[in-house]
């Protein structure tokens, strides 16, 4: 995450700030800190009119974008990880299983290991559900969730169990 990170640089992501690793070896990383709410609870609050919230959203697809144009899959696009300030700046946060896409071969293409699927249900893309190859249309499909949501104030769907078979 410390490496994806620090090559991207968006108003509306946030930025790593330092990096390294402790005594023990373990990695970590210093993020900006961001003062802020899931989006669909700022527009809620905010009671944001669906023009507002679309250009709110829209603000969210330029940092997606950006990181795709940086061969960056987020694949955990979800309205937590979308915080939005008080003053309604959205910033992307938490890239901590983001996939940076393989340029050397296929440049929208990389495998996911099928036993180390890490996704979250309610808003992963079928690709992910199914340890299919992902791409940057993983981290579409879960930004048209959020804007189901951030609009209809509920997800398209909804899980009873959060079984495997049917979360598929």
């Amino acid at each position: 995450e410390r490496q994806i990170l620090a090559n991207l640089e968006h108003p509306f992501i946030a930025r790593l700030l330092d990096g390294g690793a402790t005594s023990d070896g373990l990695p970590y990383f210093v993020m900006e800190y961001v003062e802020g709410v899931p989006i669909t609870e700022y527009a809620a609050g905010a009671k944001l009119s669906a023009p507002e919230r679309l250009r709110l959203f829209r603000l969210v697809c330029e940092a997606v974008q950006y990181a795709h144009q940086n061969l960056v899959v987020h694949r955990d696009i979800k309205p937590s990880n979308i915080l939005t300030t008080p003053e309604g700046v959205p910033k992307l946060v938490d890239f901590g299983i983001a996939k940076v896409l393989d340029s050397g071969s296929h440049p929208s293409l990389t495998m996911t290991r099928h036993e180390l699927r890490m996704l979250t249900p309610d808003y992963a893309s079928p690709e992910q559900v199914r340890g299919l190859p992902i791409t940057a249309a993983s981290d579409v499909y879960s930004l048209g969730v959020v804007l189901y949501e951030l609009l209809a104030g509920e997800r398209p769907y909804q899980f009873d169990t959060y079984s495997p078979a049917e979360i598929e």
